[in-house]
């Protein structure tokens, strides 16, 4: 695998863990919440601040789990095609000379 494939790769997947870690956040932001809505009562508007930052965090994971799921998606996609359209290098992992350099 070339070098230009790997870090492709590397990039596809570092795309999925921040995906995850987004979305992670926004499902500790939501539970904090209503974790502090429930002990601390102490408004008439608390209930109603609760439910719209839950309502805006599953938004937010639905929007990030699709932008960043395409995003992944395609790079994987090309990553396959380049995989298979590539100029295998030999056994070695010696470039090759670049053809200006070559006799």
């Amino acid at each position: 695998m070339s070098n230009s494939i790997a870090a492709a790769s590397r990039v596809a997947v570092a795309i999925g863990v921040i995906k995850w870690v987004l979305i992670g956040l926004a499902m500790v932001t939501a539970g904090v919440t209503v974790l502090l809505a429930l002990v601390n009562d102490t408004t008439d508007y608390s209930a109603t601040v609760a439910t719209l930052t839950v309502v805006s965090c599953v938004v937010w994971c639905l929007f990030v789990w699709v932008l960043f799921g395409w995003f992944e998606h395609t790079l994987s996609a090309l990553l396959a095609i380049a995989r298979n359209t590539t100029q295998q290098l030999p056994g070695t992992y010696a470039v090759p000379p670049a053809p200006y350099d070559r006799p």
